[in-house]
Parts: C-alpha cells; sequence; structure tokens
C-alpha cells in the first residue's frame, strides 16, 4: 500500500501540470501522492478525471489582487484520459489526451462559452536515485513534460483590440470573441525539464519538485513575434497513509515568470513586452484503494487570494475526481 501511495508523486509539474489554455499553471493529476507514477510492482496504468475550474479573481502587475466583478467570470470543465507504461526498471512514458468546455465573461454584456480538445501531453521519468536503502538520502528523478499545441490557441480566440474598433463592440463587429472561452490550448509548444525528490518514513511520505517551462514564440496581433519567458515551478507537499488504502497529500505550488521578449532576429536585446507573472497555490489530493487494482482520487487546489503572494495573473479554484487503473509487473 505504501509503495502505492508514494509512487512517483510528481507527474504534476510534467504531464499532469498542463498549463491552462492562456497561462501557464498547473492541475492534478491521478493516483496516490500527488499523481499517478507507477509504483515499484506496477507495469501500466490508465487514469480518467474531471475537472471545474472557476475564477476567483486575478493579481493586478503590482501584485494588489481583486476579486472578480460582476459579469466577470471563467469557468472551465476539463476531462482527460491517461496513458502511462514502465519502459525499462528506470524509465516511465506517460501520454494524456484532454477535452473541455469554458464559459467566460468578461462585463458589459460580453459572455460566451466554447470548448474542443486541448493540448495533447506527454512526460518521461528517469529513476537516479533509489533512497530506500538509507533513512536520510530520497529517491531522486528527472522528468520531462511536452504539450504539442493539438489545442485552439489564443491567437485564434480572441481578437485584436487595435484593429481599428475598440473593445467589446468592435470584437463582435469582427465575429471574434474577447471573452477567450473558444481557447483551448497554449496555441504554443512547451517544454518542461524537471527534478522530484522523494522520501518516506513508515506511513509517512513527502516530496519536493521543480520544473521549468520554456515555450516556442507565437505572434501577436499586429504580426510581431514574441517569445514568453521560462516559467519555475516549485513544489513541496507531504502527508500520511493509512492501511485502509487511503493517503493524504498537502502542500503548495509558486510559479514564476519572466516577461516576455521580442523574437525577431537581428543583434542587440530583445525588448520586454510586459511585466513578470507570480502565482501561489495550496493544495490537497486525497486518495483511496477501492480494489486491487482500482484508485480513486479527489483533489482541491486553490490560488491564495491575497495581495504580494501573486503577480499579473487570474487566480482560480480547481476541484477534480478520477480514477486509475493498474496492471501489475507479473501480470
Amino acid at each position: 500500500m505504501l509503495a502505492r501511495a508514494v509512487s512517483g508523486a510528481v507527474l504534476l509539474l510534467s504531464l499532469a501540470a498542463h498549463p491552462r489554455a492562456a497561462h501557464a499553471s498547473a492541475c492534478c493529476g491521478a493516483g496516490h501522492g500527488m499523481a499517478q507514477w507507477l509504483a515499484p510492482s506496477e507495469r501500466a496504468a490508465a487514469s480518467f478525471s474531471v475537472r471545474l475550474t472557476e475564477q476567483l479573481g486575478a493579481w493586478a502587475v503590482d501584485g494588489g489582487f481583486d476579486a472578480s466583478g460582476e459579469g466577470v467570470y471563467h469557468r472551465e470543465l476539463r476531462a482527460e484520459a491517461g496513458w502511462l507504461v514502465r519502459a525499462g526498471d528506470h524509465l516511465q512514458l506517460a501520454v494524456s489526451v484532454p477535452m473541455m468546455v469554458t464559459w467566460s465573461g468578461v462585463g458589459l454584456g460580453a459572455a460566451s462559452s466554447g470548448g474542443g480538445p486541448g493540448d495533447l501531453g506527454a512526460a518521461a521519468r528517469i529513476d537516479l536515485i533509489e533512497g530506500a536503502a538509507s533513512p536520510w538520502i530520497p529517491s531522486a528523478a528527472f522528468t520531462l513534460g511536452v504539450t504539442l499545441p493539438t489545442g485552439r490557441g489564443p491567437s485564434t480566440g480572441m481578437a485584436p483590440l487595435d484593429a481599428g474598433v475598440s473593445g467589446a463592440t468592435g470584437a463582435r463587429v469582427m465575429g471574434a470573441d474577447i471573452t477567450g472561452a473558444d481557447t483551448t490550448g497554449l496555441g504554443v509548444a512547451e517544454i518542461r525539464p524537471g527534478m522530484v525528490f522523494e522520501k518516506s518514513w513508515g506511513s509517512f511520505h513527502a516530496l519536493l519538485a521543480a520544473s521549468i517551462s520554456v515555450r516556442t514564440s507565437y505572434r501577436l496581433p499586429d504580426g510581431d513575434a514574441a517569445r514568453s519567458a521560462p516559467r519555475v515551478q516549485i513544489l513541496a507537499a507531504a502527508g500520511p497513509s493509512w492501511p485502509s488504502g487511503a493517503s493524504l497529500t498537502v502542500g503548495a505550488l509558486h510559479e514564476r515568470e519572466g516577461a516576455p521578449r521580442e523574437d525577431e532576429p537581428g543583434p542587440g536585446p530583445r525588448n520586454p513586452m510586459g511585466k513578470e507573472r507570480a502565482r501561489t497555490a495550496l493544495l490537497a489530493v486525497l486518495a483511496h484503494d477501492v480494489g486491487a487494482r482500482w484508485t480513486a482520487v479527489g483533489n482541491l487546489q486553490v490560488d491564495v487570494p491575497i495581495s504580494g503572494i501573486g503577480r499579473n495573473e487570474g487566480a482560480f479554484a480547481a476541484l477534480s475526481a478520477g480514477l486509475r487503473y493498474v496492471w501489475g509487473r507479473r501480470d
């Protein structure tokens, strides 16, 4: 049971950390601990989860937090199927396929809905250090997440507001959706290398993980090319497991990203095109084995709505539920 409770802990920062459509952020996966990496006795796993996300407000550029005003909202329902397989004694590979529906409003009567397939995700984990032999040395693994832009990016779901007519009226005249409800993906490819450190003491497990997201360039409404700065993600979490087959993991996630810059060729430094972004979230994952092969998991993640703890980001709360089925190495 304990091996299942702490297996792999941080697909959250690789496969399961899919960015939101317009903002890189995280959501949680299935399985015990933080996600669904395989335990030593497991050969493969399939998972399905459903997540509902609601916007609470936003942090301004100066770090001040404002709750969502009247008629301003962003609500997302996301379903995701995943597959994870052991490709060797120290290598695991995973893939996820999301679908989503979004409802969004920006006030002044501008509201719409949309949806469709999201960005495909893939991930790998390479075990580097086994920590079971020592009470002090943690297990260590290299993780790699990749997001492919198969969803609809914000450049096709949102209208340029400087195209000769302005605001919601201009966007409606052009037949575009300024709410971003049609956006189902980042619109760019992303790669996320990272490291995860895990340790268990009896029935208590803990982990520390970090990753950095690097994305391809994108086009602004005026045709200029821009590139987002790398986004750093740091996660710390811990919790107990019980002989009944249940486990609880609680932790905090912090993300920080520099200002985007011009991405045109030529000598000299690139000019910044915005401000840095940051957000901090608290999360809890409750999992329970409902059979020898099935695990049910529930997850709550809430961005902390306090001024100064975030910057230039939307703040969201997300609640998810899922199931995971595993195959043993001796099946």
